[in-house]
């Protein structure tokens, strides 16, 4: 009988989600049984777990449809921008957390409730077919203040309000090939930033001409390193320094007292002398390749990365004996770190806002999170998944890390904000003119660059 049931209710779903109606039922169930499409972009999630995601979705929900697209980076915001105003929005986005402000006035607040639609079958003898209304209660601030690291609640919830979840997060941790540092007679990866410069002089190789043939590390420049404004940004937090606060950027301030010796001074010093010929730890510099490139071609010893590259690596380059230490700390008791994640999303415009945001917290569910992050190979947003992450080889030095990871970046153009990093980094580089101090040039450079970046918050 049991069988006859889901037989039943199998076939009543797909009569109500063909447009057909099913006998017997009123016209207020019949329209509230009518078929939903939800259309969902995402960037960089895995196609094959969000539609995992969608079918599960489907048995508690039939009569919702779930259209998954993958779109660019570099096309996302044009093509919401486009999609906004032909009244053809999605109803679900992915969102880089470092963007969300840019897009607060296209997306919608978490409701507290939602109404959805059930649909099942009664009566063992006699069936009848039930639709019924029922409210379901979504996270609320506090519940995700609770269950998420601390960074997704500073980062997801404005003014009160939450307006999307992750299914992952990432962590910065460095990789290094362990082959190459076995060749120079480095036995241990390094534990201090000491022992990891010692390492990258010992690694560096240059031919006759004094060119680099093999870097230790890809540090140091701008344009050729992907992940520039992360690694300059998470050596100032280590360095002390309060990037922002209140809507304010702050990583210049004090920068008349402390002179040379300021911290956000001191980070772009130790960053840069990577790429300084004069430096006895050069060993990278604009001409190289990008940095992620030269890792995988073996030609450079570490490279500071994220968890979701370690899949992009071993299949870019599976011969390369890979091992991934946590981020190095200047105060381990004070362990700082940078995060980088997407969350999911519901657009403000959206004709069916109550079954887009049940969908998104049903991936943000504890369960889902586990098989996405286990899948993936992603660090969890969730503290009562860490510690068992902690115990995973590849993804412990990432995930132990989670509870100190943050995004200190909250303003509304991300790009603008990386861009003046690179101009910060690159005319550091350059030669200090005659006209200006050392320290004068620095403190102007630092200066602008803390102007270009209010300008985005």
């Amino acid at each position: 009988m049991f069988k006859k049931s889901i037989y039943l209710f199998t076939i009543l779903s797909v009569l109500a989600m063909a447009g057909f109606g099913c006998k017997g039922l009123t016209a207020e169930q019949q329209a509230a049984i009518k078929p939903v499409t939800l259309n969902y972009w995402t960037v960089n999630n895995d196609l094959v777990l969000l539609k995992q995601f969608a079918a599960d979705y489907k048995k508690t929900r039939p009569y919702v449809s779930i259209n998954i697209e993958q779109v660019r980076a570099d096309e996302f915001e044009k093509r919401l921008t486009n999609a906004l105003a032909d009244d053809v929005s999605p109803d679900i986005v992915s969102v880089d957390v470092r963007d969300l402000r840019n897009y607060t006035s296209r997306l919608s607040e978490m409701p507290a409730k939602v109404q959805v639609t059930k649909l099942y079958i009664k009566g063992t003898y006699s069936k009848e077919t039930v639709v019924e209304t029922e409210s379901i209660g979504l996270p609320t601030a506090n519940s995700v203040k609770s269950a998420f690291i601390s960074t997704v609640s500073n980062d997801a919830i404005i003014g009160g309000q939450i307006y999307g979840l992750p299914l992952a997060v990432d962590t910065m941790a460095i990789f290094y090939n362990k082959d190459l540092l076995d060749k120079v007679g480095v036995p241990e990866a390094p534990k201090n930033w000491d022992e990891f410069m010692q390492a990258v002089k010992a690694s560096t190789r240059f031919n006759d001409k004094g060119d680099i043939i093999q870097s230790g590390v890809a540090l140091g420049t701008a344009k050729n390193i992907p992940h520039s404004f992360d690694i300059l940004s998470l050596l100032m937090m280590q360095s002390g320094v309060k990037m922002a606060y209140g809507g304010s950027v702050n990583f210049s301030s004090g920068v008349d007292k402390s002179g040379s010796q300021h911290p956000a001074v001191t980070a772009l010093r130790f960053y840069t002398d990577f790429a300084q010929p004069t430096k006895d730890v050069y060993t990278w510099n604009d001409k190289m390749g990008d940095a992620f490139e030269e890792f995988a071609r073996g030609k450079t010893v570490f490279y500071f990365g994220f968890a979701y590259e370690y899949p992009r690596l071993k299949a870019r380059a599976p011969q390369i004996n890979v091992e991934v230490l946590p981020m190095l700390q200047l105060n381990d008791k004070q362990p700082v770190n940078i995060a980088n994640y997407w969350i999911e999303s519901v657009v403000k415009k959206s004709k069916h806002p109550n079954e887009a945001w049940e969908f998104v917290a049903f991936m943000a569910k504890s369960e889902n999170i586990k098989k996405y992050t286990e899948a993936t190979h992603r660090p969890t947003p969730l503290r009562s998944q860490i510690k068992a992450q902690s115990e995973d080889l590849t993804l412990a030095p990432f995930a132990s890390q989670a509870l100190n990871a943050e995004n200190w970046y909250r303003g509304r153009n991300i790009k603008v904000a990386s861009d003046a990093f690179d101009y910060l980094i690159n005319n550091y580089l350059q030669p200090v003119s005659e006209e200006k101090s050392q320290f004068q040039r620095d403190k102007e450079l630092l200066e602008y660059t803390a102007r270009l970046v209010q300008q985005t918050m």
